[in-house]
This record gives C-alpha cells, structure tokens and sequence, in this order.
C-alpha cells in the first residue's frame, strides 16, 4: 500500500511477500475488504490509544485539546499510509465495519470531553465544545494533516499546525464576565 496507494492493495503482492500461496490468505482474510477493516481496525485503535494517553497526562483545559490533536496529526505524519485509510475515503467503497468503527467513535468522545473540560476550566468558550466548534476543530486538523501529506511525503512536520490551533483557540476564547 505504501507503494501503491491504499487502493492499490494486492491480495497476490501479500501472499508473494508473508510467503504464502493467495489461496491461503483468504484462509485469514475472507476478502480484501476484510484486510481494509482489520487495518482500519487496528490503526484506529492505536490512534484511540494515543489520544487518551496524551489526554490523560495532560491537566485538562486548552492544553490537553492542544496535545490531543497534535499528537493526531503526529500520528498521520507517522503512518500516513494507514491514516489514507483511516482518515481519507481513497478506497472506493470500502466502510468500515461498526466493530472497526468503534475506536473512531471513543477517539471522538475523548477529545469532545477534553473541549468540555477546556470550557469548565474557563480556558474556551461553551460554543468550543458545541456540534460547530467540535466539527471546526476537526476540520482544521484535517486540513493540516491533508496539507501535512500532500507536501511531505516522507511525514513532515506540519508547520502551521501551531498557527491554526491559536487561531481555533482566539475564535473560542473564554470571555471575562461571561457565564459558563
């Protein structure tokens, strides 16, 4: 996949290369769909897994929204093959299965929570942890990581990323005198 895109997956290249004859790795995969969802699976949990470290070591407020997404887009910078897969639609027709689904989902509700608490500790406005401002923040990451991909191949560094948080962070600012 990293050759030839995440489309690209042979099931006759993945044989050849773990030594097996094809047949036999339908013996383990039922279809390719099935190698997408085990992938999808098992990068989104790792992605889960990430942000919840990160989360969880960080005091929360702003700082640990802050860690949470930069260590997202640190992780597209890692695997950026995987993350076509996880974060990108680059196979045509491929859903994820619900079960594969689920860590996307947990990753969500973990960086929605680090937002509210953001909001408690008075480091961001309510409307950052609304529908708008959760879906904002997202688009802005994934802005950066697309960018971050297209023009590095090789991973590199998303340089604006510190620009574009400021500017998430200055649209919802906790304004003094304001009830929460």
């Amino acid at each position: 996949m990293t050759q030839d895109g995440v489309a690209g997956l042979n099931l006759s290249e993945v044989a050849a290369r773990v030594g097996l004859a094809q047949p036999s790795v339908y013996r383990y995969f039922p279809s390719k769909t099935a190698v997408y969802d085990a992938l999808f699976a098992r990068g989104m949990t790792a992605h889960r897994d990430l942000v919840y470290a990160v989360v969880a070591s960080t005091p929360p407020g702003w700082a640990a929204v802050e860690a949470a997404v930069k260590a997202t887009v640190a992780f597209v910078g890692q695997y950026p093959t995987l993350a076509d897969l996880m974060f990108r639609r680059t196979v045509p027709g491929f859903t994820p299965s619900a079960k594969a689904y689920a860590p996307s989902v947990e990753a969500m509700q973990i960086i929605r929570q680090a937002l509210v608490d953001a909001v408690a500790v008075g480091d961001l406005a309510p409307e950052a942890a609304s529908p708008e401002g959760i879906e904002l923040l997202v688009t802005l990451a994934a802005g950066v990581m697309s960018q971050q991909s297209a023009n590095h191949a090789d991973g590199g560094e998303a340089r604006l990323l510190p620009v574009v948080l400021e500017m998430y962070q200055h649209r919802y600012r906790a304004r003094k005198n304001e009830p929460r």
